[in-house]
C-alpha cells in the first residue's frame, strides 16, 4: 500500500499522511489506540505493521475527525487517540 511508504513509527505513536482531496493530511496516532483497536504489538515496527493491515480503516476513521477549514501540518497534525475508534 503507496500511504503506508510515509508511515512513521515514534513509539509512543505513527504518523502517517492520509491522502484526502488534493493534498495530505498528516495524521498521528497514539500507540493505546493502536493496541487497542488494532492489536498493535510492542517493539520496533509494532505500529507500522498494525497500520499497514488496517490502514482503510484508520483513514476512514481519520477522514471523520477532519475539520472544515483546519489547515494541518506537520507541527499541527490530526491527532487521533483510542477514543476516536
Amino acid at each position: 500500500m503507496e500511504s503506508s511508504l510515509n508511515a512513521e513509527d515514534h513509539g509512543d505513536w505513527l504518523s502517517f499522511g492520509m491522502p484526502h482531496g488534493d493534498g495530505i493530511v498528516p495524521v498521528r496516532i497514539s500507540r493505546a489506540a493502536m493496541e487497542e483497536h488494532f492489536d498493535a504489538g510492542q517493539g520496533p515496527g509494532s505500529l507500522k505493521k498494525a497500520y499497514e493491515l488496517d490502514a482503510d480503516m484508520i483513514h476512514a476513521r481519520a477522514a471523520d475527525q477532519l475539520v472544515a477549514g483546519v489547515a494541518y501540518t506537520a507541527d499541527h497534525p490530526l491527532v487521533l487517540g483510542a477514543e476516536h475508534f
